[in-house]
This record gives structure tokens, C-alpha cells and sequence, in this order.
């Protein structure tokens, strides 16, 4: 694993692009958890968003048959999703 060198800033402008990535970050991940049910609907009660990183959302899914039918609907789930984003950021949904 690679270990990330501690940034040192120099200028404010510096310091204010750092907090607009993770004010963006933060953003897409609120608007996220707001949608997650209204786009997929009573299978959130199975479906539960474990973790997101880069574009992929982690999904702890409760139930086997919910399992199956996740892995069948990632991609039209995917595209609902980036629907509701300005840009298309999630790439794929992994089941843990």
C-alpha cells in the first residue's frame, strides 16, 4: 500500500482547492444517500450502502434473492443514479 506524502501549502488558493474537492466529495455523497431509496425503491430494505470509494458503491445486500437481483439491475441502477448527479460519476455497484 502506498503512503500518501503529507501536503504542504503555500498559498490560500492552495488550501481553498483542497476543501472544494472535499466539499464536492461530501456533496455527491449526501445527494447520494438522499436518492439511493427513491431510486431503488423497496429494495432498500436490502440493499445498504456499506462504503463508496473512487466511483464504485459498496453494498451490503441482506438477502440472497436481493443479491441476484442487484447484479441484475446494477447497470440500470448506475444510470438512474448519475441521473441525478451534474456529472456521471458512479461506475459500478460491488455486493459485499
Amino acid at each position: 500500500m502506498e503512503i500518501k506524502k503529507k501536503e504542504i501549502w503555500h498559498e490560500s488558493k492552495e488550501v481553498l482547492n483542497s476543501f472544494s474537492k472535499l466539499n464536492e466529495t461530501l456533496d455527491r455523497l449526501m445527494i447520494l444517500e438522499s436518492i439511493w431509496e427513491k431510486v431503488v425503491g423497496d429494495n432498500a430494505k436490502y440493499w445498504v450502502i456499506d462504503a463508496v470509494q473512487g466511483g464504485t458503491i459498496y453494498v451490503r445486500v441482506k438477502v440472497m434473492a436481493a443479491r441476484h437481483e442487484l447484479k441484475l439491475k446494477e447497470k440500470e441502477t448506475v444510470r438512474e443514479l448519475n441521473k441525478r448527479f451534474d456529472k456521471a460519476w458512479i461506475k459500478r455497484i460491488s455486493i459485499i
